[in-house]
C-alpha cells in the first residue's frame, strides 16, 4: 500500500493506545481476583488497612467490599477513554492529511466543507481521484465519531443522529466487515452503542480504526503523483541550509530514500531522475 508521511505517526499512536488497553485489561483481570478475595475475607476493612504501603490507599478510602465495584467502573471508564482518544487521533489525522495533500498538490475548484470530518475528506478524495472511493471506510469512521460523542456526552442511549446513522449503515457495515480478514472481537454495528464496552469490543474497535486509517491514507497517497511527491521532498531537503548545494546524485539518493520511507513508493532510479529533472527545472526557473 502507498502511504503519506503522516501514516506512521498516527498509526503508531493508535498502536500505543491499543497496547495500553491490552495492558489495562490484563491488569484489571488480575487485580479483580485479588480485590474479590479481599472483599470476601475482610469486607469491612478500609483500603488504608489492607494496602498499608500504598500511597494512594488514602485517596480511595473505601471498605474492601466496595473495591470490586470501583474496579469494574474504573475499567469501563478506561476503555471508553481509550476509544475516545483513538477516535480523536483519527479525526486529527483527517484534518492534517487534508492540509498535507493541499500543500503538496495545490487545490483547485470550489472549497468543500462538511460538518462531518470524514465526509469532507471522502468528497475531496472523490474530486482528487475523479471517482468515488470505497465509502465503507468513511462510514465506519463516521460511526466511531458518533460513538465518541456517545461516550463523551455520557448518553445513556444513542441520540437521534446516532440512531439514524445506525439504521442507515449498521447492517451494511456488518456485511462489509464480515470479510474473515479483520478481527472484530464481536463488534456489531447494530448493537455496539447499546452494549457495555468490554476489552474484547475495544480490541475490535482499535483494529477497525487502524485498518480504516491505513486504507484512507492509501487513497490520499494514490492521488499524489510521483512528480508532486518528489517536488515536496526536494523542497524539504533544500530547506535545510546544509543541503542547499547538494550534488544532483546525492539529492537523488536522499529523495529516493524519503520517497520509500515517507510515501511507501519503490520506483526505478530512472523515474526518480526524470521526476527530479522536471522538479528542478521549475524550482530553479
Amino acid at each position: 500500500m502507498k502511504k503519506t508521511p503522516l501514516a506512521t505517526r498516527f498509526t503508531n499512536q493508535l498502536i500505543l493506545v491499543n497496547d495500553q488497553i491490552c495492558f489495562a485489561s490484563l491488569q484489571h483481570w488480575d487485580t479483580a481476583k485479588r480485590l474479590e478475595a479481599l472483599a470476601k475475607d475482610h469486607p469491612k476493612a478500609f483500603s488504608t488497612e489492607v494496602f498499608k504501603d500504598n500511597p494512594y490507599a488514602k485517596a480511595i478510602y473505601r471498605r474492601s467490599e466496595e473495591l470490586p465495584s470501583l474496579s469494574r467502573d474504573a475499567q469501563a471508564i478506561s476503555l471508553q477513554t481509550g476509544v475516545v482518544a483513538s477516535v480523536e487521533y483519527v479525526l486529527a489525522y483527517i484534518q492534517d492529511v487534508q492540509h498535507l495533500r493541499e500543500a503538496t498538490v495545490p487545490e483547485t475548484g470550489e472549497p468543500i466543507f462538511e460538518d462531518a470530518e470524514e465526509e469532507q475528506l471522502r468528497r475531496k478524495i472523490e474530486r482528487w481521484q475523479g471517482k468515488p472511493p470505497r465509502s465503507e471506510y468513511f462510514r465506519t469512521l463516521g460511526y466511531f465519531r458518533h460513538l465518541r460523542n456517545h461516550y463523551a456526552h455520557v448518553n445513556e442511549t444513542p441520540n437521534k443522529a446516532f440512531r439514524a446513522y445506525i439504521r442507515s449503515y449498521g447492517t451494511p457495515l456488518n456485511t462489509f466487515w464480515d470479510n474473515g480478514v479483520t478481527e472484530l472481537h464481536g463488534v456489531d454495528f447494530k448493537t455496539l452503542a447499546a452494549s457495555g464496552l468490554t476489552p474484547e469490543l475495544a480490541f475490535g474497535i482499535m483494529n477497525l480504526l487502524r485498518v480504516c486509517l491505513r486504507h484512507v491514507d492509501d487513497m490520499v497517497a494514490d492521488t499524489v503523483s510521483l512528480i508532486d511527491a518528489v517536488r515536496s521532498i526536494v523542497v524539504q531537503i533544500r530547506s535545510e541550509p546544509r543541503n542547499r548545494h547538494l550534488p544532483h546524485s546525492r539529492l537523488a539518493s536522499k529523495a529516493t530514500t524519503r520517497l520509500r520511507m515517507d510515501w511507501g513508493r519503490e520506483v526505478d532510479a530512472s523515474q526518480i531522475q526524470e521526476a527530479m529533472q522536471a522538479v528542478l527545472v521549475r524550482l530553479d526557473a
